[in-house]
């Protein structure tokens, strides 16, 4: 059994201006506020994209992709039971190099969400700092915000957004955020890892963290039953940012800590309780909370 609680914020109508060659692009106040002056002056934007991009954020992080890559040395997680170590799939990848400025804001924002003390928004800085990364590190499309520079990543698929008269976008739907654990408690039992997939039915950024409790031990015998060490502590599952180009899934791999691992293999179940938030790249906002059993 499933079980949602969900908290929606749904930002004021947004609207862009489709972009084409040679066109020009003019962007609401609103949208203006919103997503700023990411890079004026650099090469490969055009003046309309400067206009609309602006000068949001300090600090430009990337987006790590790449199938399976490590990422233990690029994203410690101390004091909690596992780290991140690798991501799959093609729609986008990990926010990188911003974490000194999001890091605090998105594990008690998240933290809320899971214990529902909270609305579980991301505030406004936090947010710019995630979005104008996936922007920066996105091409530009006709009818999509993005960089569109020389070193940009593929292009934002808007999928979330409806096109009306004169091909402007209006988008006043927050994303919807899933997750899933792929893995069983045998096999993390034997390997330490756990796969989580990780949906968005909109491009934007997804955050994600979670607790995991294991259950009752499975009954042993013998040596087996001497050397099992069973416990049912709380495993924290570190938070993660992931920046969608596009609707669809990426699997993130995490490591357990070696009792973590030892109290979730001789678990007959588990439960998960999950956090998310997601935001797509018109600031409308999603959040939920989800339980979820981890079989054997």
């Amino acid at each position: 059994m499933v079980h949602l609680r969900s908290r929606r914020l749904a930002a004021l109508l947004m609207s862009v201006t489709a972009l084409s060659a040679g066109g020009t692009a003019i962007a609401a106040p609103a949208q203006a506020s919103l997503l700023g002056g990411l890079l004026p002056g650099t090469a490969g934007t055009t003046s309309a994209q400067s206009s609309l991009l602006g000068s949001l954020l300090p600090n430009l992080g990337t987006i790590i992709t790449g199938t399976g890559q490590l990422l233990a040395g690029l994203l410690p997680i101390p004091g909690l039971s596992g780290i991140v170590t690798g991501v799959t799939g093609t729609v986008g990848g990990v926010v990188g190099g911003v974490q000194s400025a999001v890091t605090g804001v998105v594990d008690q924002t998240l933290g809320g969400v899971i214990g529902g003390s909270s609305s579980g928004l991301l505030p406004d800085l936090a947010l710019n700092n995630l979005l104008g990364t996936l922007l920066s590190n996105s091409s530009a499309k006709p009818g999509t915000p993005g960089f569109g520079g020389p070193n940009a990543g593929g292009p934002i698929v808007l999928s979330g957004g409806q096109v009306g008269p004169g091909g402007v976008i209006l988008d006043a739907s927050a994303p919807r955020a899933t997750v899933k654990v792929l893995s069983k408690l045998k096999a993390i039992g034997r390997n330490g890892k756990m796969q989580l997939e990780i949906r968005t039915n909109e491009p934007g950024i997804v955050a994600v963290a979670g607790n995991l409790r294991p259950g009752y031990a499975v009954k042993m015998s013998g040596a087996k039953k001497k050397a099992a060490k069973h416990s049912r502590r709380l495993i924290k599952v570190p938070s993660i940012v992931l920046a969608y180009r596009q609707a669809g899934k990426l699997v993130v791999t995490v490591k357990l800590s070696r009792d973590a691992q030892r109290s979730l293999g001789t678990s007959k179940d588990a439960r998960m309780s999950v956090g998310t938030v997601a935001s797509d790249v018109f600031k409308n906002q999603n959040s939920e909370s989800t339980r979820v059993k981890v079989a054997r």
